[in-house]
C-alpha cells in the first residue's frame, strides 16, 4: 500500500506540473504536438539524468521508493505517452501520414537523446 502511495504522489504532482508546464507554453502560441514534444523531451533528460543521480546517493537513500516517486509516478505523468500516441492517432484519421510519421521520429529521437544527454550528464 506504501508503493502506491509514492507512485500516487508523484503522479499528482507530475500531472499538475505537466498541465503548469502546457499552460505556460500554450500562451507562446506553440503547436499542440510541439508542446507536447517540448515536455516529453524534457521528461527524457529528467529521467536520464535522475538514473546516474540514483546509482550515486543510493547508499545514502532508499532508492526503491524514490524510483517509484520519482521516475515512475512523477515522470511517468510529466511525460505522456497517451497523448503522444493520440496525436498520431488523429493525424492519421486525418490522413496525414507523412506529418504523423515525422512526428514519430523526432518524438522518438529527440526523447532518445534527451535522455542519453541527461544520463552523460548525471554521470560525470
Amino acid at each position: 500500500m506504501v508503493e502506491i502511495l509514492f507512485v500516487s504522489l508523484g503522479a499528482i504532482l507530475g500531472a499538475n506540473t505537466r498541465f503548469k508546464i502546457y499552460k505556460k507554453l500554450e500562451k507562446l502560441t506553440i503547436s499542440k504536438d510541439f508542446l507536447i514534444l517540448i515536455i516529453n523531451t524534457f521528461a527524457s533528460f529528467c529521467f536520464g539524468l535522475f538514473i546516474p543521480l540514483l546509482e550515486r546517493f543510493s547508499s545514502l537513500i532508499d532508492s526503491y521508493q524514490i524510483i517509484l516517486f520519482f521516475s515512475i509516478g512523477f515522470l511517468g505523468s510529466l511525460s505522456t505517452f497517451s497523448s503522444f500516441v493520440y496525436d498520431l492517432f488523429d493525424l492519421c484519421l486525418r490522413l496525414k501520414f507523412v506529418r504523423a510519421l515525422k512526428l514519430f521520429i523526432i518524438s522518438s529521437s529527440l526523447g532518445i537523446i534527451a535522455f542519453a544527454l541527461g544520463f552523460l550528464l548525471g554521470n560525470q
